[in-house]
């Protein structure tokens, strides 16, 4: 069966600009396109209470909100065959994300127009996958998320099924120090919430109105003090080490591979992933410039 949607990944360590770019690429594909829309890897997070625990190496024990355990890969995973498939978000899923607070994107709304236009009149010459009433017929999804990728070699890797079910595999890099001090300026989280009461410590109830408890509880996740350098940075480093480090280089402890990460913008070129261009450093203008002609050469091949 003909894939009726492409699902373009944007992935990256955390506070790296994925949401932003997954907005600002909405914006300008949509006038062009029958269908978009963005799909938040936060909303397939498992719920509150069943995130798991860890102990940092001072001791202190945790919620991970950067494992692959505290995702739901095998709800995320249908969820992109339905897309594929129908063309469409599953009926049943509902964001949180738009409940998180935005950041500037630091792009000029001229630039958004140019682009805008650009797209426009790329898709505009050719004919195919169109609709009758000239409205093209393939959805563009965009997926968002700190995990999302899996190397060629490991085909028992608990994100193949996810990486599998992306078109275009695009990868933002940013420094330690970035990551740092972004992630440290955010306020928090809006989080799905618990299947029972009582909440976790570190959270904050936020009803939405429909209920005590279980779901339409949201609650609120504040990074504790040091989380970052605890838990953020070294999982980011463990889960993307086949892109980080040196082939041959991997088998190392977490604390050595850090090591030999550095600042973390000396990502691999050479294993299937679009790395944005000046790992890390450019400002957003240039990275949506290079997203878009991502997108369009694979939409332009598809097509």
């Amino acid at each position: 069966m003909t894939s009726q949607a492409l699902v373009i990944g944007i992935s990256g360590p955390s506070s790296s600009g994925k949401t932003t770019l997954a907005r600002l690429l909405q914006r300008i594909f949509s006038p062009a396109l029958s269908k978009t829309f963005i799909v938040h890897e936060d909303d397939f997070y498992v719920p509150d209470n069943r995130i798991p625990y860890t102990t940092t190496p001072s001791g202190k024990t945790l919620q991970d909100w950067d494992c692959v355990e505290a995702l739901d890969i095998n709800r995320l995973s249908k969820a992109l065959v339905h897309i594929h498939s129908t063309g469409s978000l599953p009926e049943n899923l509902k964001s949180i994300q738009d409940f998180n607070e935005e950041a500037d994107s630091g792009v000029s709304l001229e630039t958004v127009e140019r682009l805008r236009g650009y797209v426009e009149g790329r898709l505009s010459t050719s004919s195919t996958g169109k609709s009758e009433d000239g409205g093209r017929k393939r959805t563009l999804a965009f997926l968002e998320g700190i995990l999302l990728y899996a190397p060629e070699a490991d085909k028992g890797h608990l994100l193949r099924p996810v990486h599998d079910n992306i078109d275009v595999r695009l990868f933002l890099p940013a420094a330690y120090e970035d990551v740092k001090t972004r992630r440290e300026a955010r306020s928090g989280y809006v989080t799905s919430g618990s299947v029972q009461e009582p909440p976790l410590p570190q959270r904050n109830s936020a009803s939405d109105g429909s209920g005590e408890g279980g779901e339409g509880q949201q609650t609120f996740w504040e990074d504790p003090p040091g989380y970052v350098d605890d838990i953020v940075w070294p999982h980011y480093v463990r889960d993307h080490a086949w892109l980080l480090v040196p082939e041959g280089e991997q088998d190392v402890d977490t604390v050595e591979l850090v090591k030999k990460t550095g600042s973390g913008t000396n990502v691999r070129t050479d294993v299937g992933i679009a790395v944005a261009p000046g790992q890390g450093s450019r400002p957003m203008t240039d990275i949506l410039t290079w997203a878009v002609e991502e997108v369009l050469r694979c939409w332009e091949h598809v097509h």
